[in-house]
C-alpha cells in the first residue's frame, strides 16, 4: 500500500480510539504553554533514531533487552515484551519491518537507529534521511541517545577532575537539542527520552569497586549535565515534543525496586548470562537472583551492565504512549 494511501485513513483511526485525554494541557513534566489542540494527532509513520535500546535486530526482531520466549514455538517472539518505541508504534497500529508476524505491507514504523549510536550518529542519520525525504506534520519521531556518549567519554577520559567532562557532556546534550529543534521545525512531533543516570547501572557499581576516585559520582554528574544541556535547549511547550524522563524513572526504581516488581539491589546486578549476550538473551537465559542464589522471583532491572531489561522498557513505553496521546500535538 502506498504511503499516501495511509494518510487518507488518519482521520478514521483518530475516530476509533486515539483521542487524547487531557488534550488542552501539556503534562506537567513536559512544560506548560497556552497552545490549544485543534484535532487529535495520529501519525502516518513513526521514525526511530538513537542507539540499540530502540532497535529490533534482524528478521526475528531481537531486542537489546530480554527477549521473551513463546510458549508455543519455544523461540523468541518479538511481539512479546515489546521495547518502548515498539509499544508506542503499536498504540497507533504501526508496524516495524523487523517485527511483522502478520506480513503487513504497511511497515510505517521505521528503524533509523545505530548500534552503539551517539549524538553524532543521530545527526548523521537525520541528515541522511533528509537527503531523500522530509519530516512533516504526519510524522512522529522518537529519539533516545546519549548513553554511549557518556560511556565513551568516561572510558577515554575519566579522572577525579570533572571539569572538562562536564562541559563536554553538556555540549552533547545541547547538540542533540539542536537536532530535535530542527526536526520539529519541519512539522514533525517528537517523543524524546532523557538518558538514565549511568551511576545507577551495574557497570557503574563494578567501576566503583576500583577505589581510586568516586567513579559513580562522575558518571552521575556526566549524565546530569547531558540531560541539562538537552532539556534547557529544546523548544518545548508540549505542542511539539513529549519528554519522557527516563532518569527519574530509573532513579525511582533503584530506590523502590519492589514497587516495580524488581529484585533487590537492582542496580548491582543484571539478568542475562554471559553466554547469552545481547541481543540473544531471552527469558530462558537469565542468571539466578544474586541475593538468594535461587531462580529469581522478580524481574531484573538491567539486561546487562548498561541496557535496561524488559520491565523498565515497558515502563518507558507506557510513559511514551501517555505523552504521545495526551500532549496537545
Amino acid at each position: 500500500m502506498l504511503f499516501k494511501e495511509r494518510l487518507g485513513r488518519i482521520a478514521m483511526r483518530a475516530v476509533t480510539g486515539m483521542a487524547a485525554a487531557g488534550a488542552l494541557a501539556a503534562l506537567a513534566s513536559c512544560g506548560g504553554g497556552t497552545y490549544q489542540q485543534q484535532q487529535t494527532f495520529v501519525p502516518a509513520r513513526l521514525l526511530s533514531f538513537g542507539d540499540e535500546s530502540s532497535h529490533l535486530e534482524g528478521a526475528q526482531g531481537l531486542k537489546y533487552s530480554i527477549n521473551e520466549v513463546s510458549t508455543v514455538t519455544g523461540r523468541p517472539d518479538c511481539t512479546l515484551n515489546p521495547i518502548w518505541n515498539q509499544a508506542l508504534a503499536n498504540s497507533y497500529g504501526l508496524v516495524f519491518a523487523n517485527c511483522n508476524p502478520n506480513a503487513s505491507f504497511e511497515t510505517f514504523a521505521i528503524d533509523e537507529t545505530t548500534i552503539n549510536g551517539t549524538v553524532a550518529d543521530v545527526e548523521q542519520k537525520v541528515a541522511a534521511f533528509q537527503s531523500g525525504d522530509t519530516f512533516n506534520g504526519n510524522d512522529l519521531v522518537t529519539i533516545w541517545v546519549g548513553m554511549h556518549d557518556i560511556l565513551n567519554e568516561y572510558q577515554a577520559n575519566a579522572t577525579g577532575d570533572e571539569t572538562v567532562l562536564m562541559q563536554d557532556m553538556r555540549d552533547q546534550g545541547t547538540r542533540l537539542a539542536g537536532i530535535v529543534n530542527g526536526i520539529v521545525a519541519n512539522g514533525a512531533k517528537v517523543i524524546l527520552l532523557t538518558v538514565p543516570d549511568m551511576s545507577d547501572t551495574p557497570f557503574a557499581y563494578a567501576e566503583s569497586q576500583r577505589g581510586d576516585f568516586d567513579r559513580m559520582k562522575l558518571l552521575s554528574d556526566m549524565s546530569t549535565q547531558f540531560n541539562v544541556g538537552l532539556r534547557s535547549n529544546i523548544l518545548n511547550d508540549g505542542s511539539k515534543i513529549g519528554l519522557v524522563l527516563v532518569d527519574d524513572l530509573v532513579r525511582n526504581a533503584v530506590r523502590a525496586p519492589g514497587a516495580f516488581g524488581l529484585i533487590s539491589l537492582d542496580n548491582q546486578s543484571f539478568g542475562c548470562l554471559d553466554s547469552a549476550p545481547l541481543p540473544t538473551c531471552t527469558s530462558d537465559t537469565l542468571r539466578d537472583d544474586p541475593s538468594t542464589g535461587q531462580v529469581a522471583n522478580a524481574a531484573f532491572m538491567w539486561a546487562d551492565a548498561t541496557h535496561l531489561g524488559s520491565v523498565m522498557q515497558s515502563q518507558i513505553g507506557s510513559q511514551a504512549v501517555g505523552r504521545a496521546h495526551s500532549n496537545p500535538f
